[in-house]
């Protein structure tokens, strides 16, 4: 609850301030169009005497405006409100927007808060159309954080009145609802139960207060620019009857109301009416002493609904994100409940020990959010660290943070699988950790585009390590597939709450404090390794008289491991680009934001999380290995057709869905495939899972660039091309002999 308002706050407070200076920026662009009027009739920005008396008439206009400069390209200052500036330059934190590079409401609008008051920028443009210098409004802090305040103390109080309902509720489960099952142990779905039925309730009542409080806030404000602009449009007016001209004699207002309103989104349209045929701000022709004109400006609706929906979605969100919390988090609680500890810290695996899955799940769930909290703006910070590269393209140099931590993560798949087995796991993992908390530090701090790559590859190691030992253990316990699938369901959680929480910090405290926080916070798994799995070891075959390298020959050149990696592994994991690289490039061009794009991903992320426990145990169970991996595959194509046959929005989303569904249950089914074939049973289990994850790795490589291909053949028919090619390649599969391909029970 205290996340939702948190963020709900914050986006308020955007949007707030935004609005307040699209307001501001009305008036400042009216100065701005008379000083470049004067510049084009032979004035210079460098003698424009006369300029302390138009400053001043900003000053008239907005009485909040304690400040009004104009500031070069270099950042001098050249006038104030007391006329010309001599020796006197911008404050250096400042500079950035003040040209423009930094803090954007549009391309000649800028603000900044700095040192408790809020600088707003507005180009100035030339008689060559260039932008030759600045005007800068400064206000204090209460003229844009006073209704702010008080929403933030609302929000505050209605918390702490919902947490007090929250823990009185729970009181009187406790007491009226046995939580324990007839012998004696946790009863984990009542539980479950108990906490997300009263956790959801005071969260969608907290929810609820917050939309209602968040609306009205912009009903204010929206008041407050309708009036803003009737008064400001009305004073203008009457300067043009001051100079003995009429409205009906002068061109262009029209167009001039509407580029006013174009500049403020909250106005849906600015009228001027006679008088005594509506409400509205008056203008008086103060030579004849009569009321000549109304100026009445109209709330946009549309566009408060618009910011009342990013709230809405965003409470939704953080919503969904809560429940995977309370869902994963009471899993972990009442296992440690149930838990019995064994004897001694160091046996193997084995059948007693029913809890181990579940314990994975949740460390890959607290790994996974630490390690994806960057995984939507890594491209977005080299952009801005970018630096020319001999040989390279701009899109190459952007891409190489990625294609580092991908290089990273399979170089750690060889190391760990050659060490797991002499070091033990839990060695490799800690190491793990380390590198993912060095790397993402060290990302945070990098001032350069060859450090932040740098640390890329830390990271990837990082990564790489963590999910070889975690997928060794898993593959390591007696209900293998049920324990992969645990696995993936722990993995997506962490993946998408990592995403979400990541990506809405980022927007609202930058990108470097959130790489900081990932360090930080992924050092809290090595106490869970520490406490929790210290009794765990992953399975270990004594070596043969095969080495090494004959059992990689005898891996590769296995006819059973050419036909799966070609006919099925590969044309899985590339369907899978359609989600990663080929969904957000049409959402964009079909005007879809980039959350919009998130939440669809979310809906992926959900499909794999909740469904892969129950998908992959009636796979198991009533299709086997074989038919389930092509069970898999065909959900793939299907979800491929869809979107060839239609082509929207909503079938490019239904193809993500089934795309999720494929993979709930298909990355459990080849992996316990690709393990029963003969060769990778005579491997050790790291070995194995290293061969798996090198194939995933080398697949998803491959996926965007065939997908890129398509382009070149129309979007529809590309994908078509490929779910084609994917069903001749699966009918191949299902048709082999059995003589030619046979695997191993």
């Amino acid at each position: 609850m205290m996340y939702t308002g948190i963020l709900n706050y914050m986006t308020f407070e955007d949007n707030y301030n935004k609005s307040l200076v699209n307001t501001y920026s009305i008036a400042g662009n009216e100065l701005v169009r008379k000083i470049e009027y004067a510049l084009h009739y032979g004035k210079s920005m460098e003698n424009f005497y006369g300029m302390s008396d138009t400053l001043g008439e900003l000053k008239e206009i907005v009485k909040d405006v304690e400040e009004v400069n104009i500031i070069s390209p270099h950042g001098e200052i050249l006038y104030d409100l007391n006329g010309f500036v001599n020796n006197k330059t911008l404050p250096k934190e400042l500079l950035k927007t003040a040209v423009f590079h930094q803090g954007m409401i549009d391309e000649n609008c800028s603000y900044q808060v700095f040192q408790g008051k809020y600088h707003i920028f507005l180009k100035i443009f030339g008689p060559a159309s260039n932008s030759i210098a600045t005007l800068e409004m400064v206000f204090p802090r209460d003229s844009f954080q006073s209704s702010i305040d008080k929403n933030k103390r609302e929000l505050v109080v209605y918390l702490a009145g919902v947490i007090i309902i929250a823990f009185f509720l729970l009181y009187i489960i406790l007491l009226k609802t046995s939580l324990l099952t007839a012998d004696s142990k946790v009863n984990r779905k009542r539980i479950l139960f108990t906490l997300i039925a009263v956790l959801s309730s005071v969260q969608l009542l907290y929810c609820g207060i917050n939309y209602h409080l968040f609306k009205n806030a912009y009903g204010q404000l929206a008041l407050q620019s309708n009036s803003f602009v009737e008064n400001t449009v009305a004073k203008n007016l009457e300067k043009v009857y001051r100079m003995g001209i009429s409205l009906e004699d002068v061109d262009g207002v029209e167009e001039y109301l509407e580029n006013i309103k174009a500049g403020l989104p909250l106005i849906e349209r600015i009228d001027v009416i006679r008088p005594g045929t509506g409400a509205g701000v008056a203008v008086i022709d103060y030579a004849n002493s009569r009321e000549v004109a109304l100026v009445k400006a109209s709330i946009s609706s549309t566009y408060i609904d618009k910011l009342m929906l990013e709230i809405l979605l965003d409470m939704i969100t953080v919503l969904i994100i809560s429940l995977l919390f309370m869902i994963e988090l009471t899993f972990l609680t009442t296992i440690l409940m149930n838990r019995r500890r064994s004897p001694g810290e160091h046996k193997v695996v084995n059948p007693p020990y029913r809890h181990t899955p579940e314990l994975i799940r949740g460390l890959i769930f607290i790994v996974n959010i630490c390690v994806f909290m960057s995984i939507t703006f890594v491209p977005i910070v080299m952009q801005k660290l970018y630096q020319p590269l001999p040989g390279l393209s701009r899109e190459v140099v952007l891409g190489l943070p990625l294609s580092a931590e991908m290089f990273g993560g399979i170089l750690a798949i060889f190391v760990a699988g050659l060490l797991i087995d002499k070091k033990g796991w839990r060695k490799i993992f800690y190491s793990g950790v380390l590198f993912i908390a060095l790397g993402n530090l060290f990302s945070g701090l990098s001032s350069s585009a060859i450090l932040f790559i740098f640390s890329r590859t830390i990271a990837g190691l990082g990564i790489g390590f963590i999910l070889m030992t975690l997928r060794s253990l898993a593959v390591s316990l007696p209900e293998r597939n049920f324990a992969i699938a645990e696995f993936s369901a722990g993995s997506i959680a962490g993946l998408n709450c990592g995403a979400v929480i990541g990506g809405m910090l980022a927007d609202r405290i930058g990108y470097q404090p959130v790489f900081c926080l990932s360090a930080m916070t992924v050092l809290f798994s090595c106490a869970y390794v520490h406490w929790l799995m210290k009794a765990l070891e992953v399975e270990y075959k004594s070596a043969d008289e095969i080495t090494g390298w004959n059992k990689f020959i005898n891996f590769i050149s296995d006819k059973n491991v050419q036909v799966f990696l070609l006919l099925i592994f590969a044309p899985f994991f590339i369907a899978g680009a359609f989600l990663d690289y080929y969904f957000p490039l049409f959402a964009k061009g079909h005007d879809l934001t980039q959350g919009d794009i998130s939440r669809v991903f979310l809906i992926n992320g959900l499909c794999i999380i909740y469904l892969s426990p129950i998908l992959t145990k009636f796979a198991t169970r009533c299709l086997g290995d074989k038919k389930g991996i092509a069970a898999s595959l065909l959900v793939c194509i299907c979800a491929l057709a869809v979107f060839t046959f239609l082509g929207t929005i909503p079938a490019a989303i239904v193809t993500v869905i089934l795309l999720g569904i494929a993979e709930s249950f298909g990355v459990a089914m080849q992996t316990s495939y690709f393990l029963n074939l003969r060769s990778v049973k005579d491997l050790e289990v790291s070995k194995a899972i290293a061969y798996f994850s090198v194939m995933v790795n080398a697949s998803r490589m491959v996926g965007p660039i065939i997908f890129g291909l398509t382009l070149t053949l129309g979007l529809r028919m590309g994908v078509g091309l490929i779910a084609g090619v994917f069903l001749i390649l699966l009918i191949i599969f299902m048709f082999i002999p059995k003589d030619y391909l046979q695997k191993s029970l």
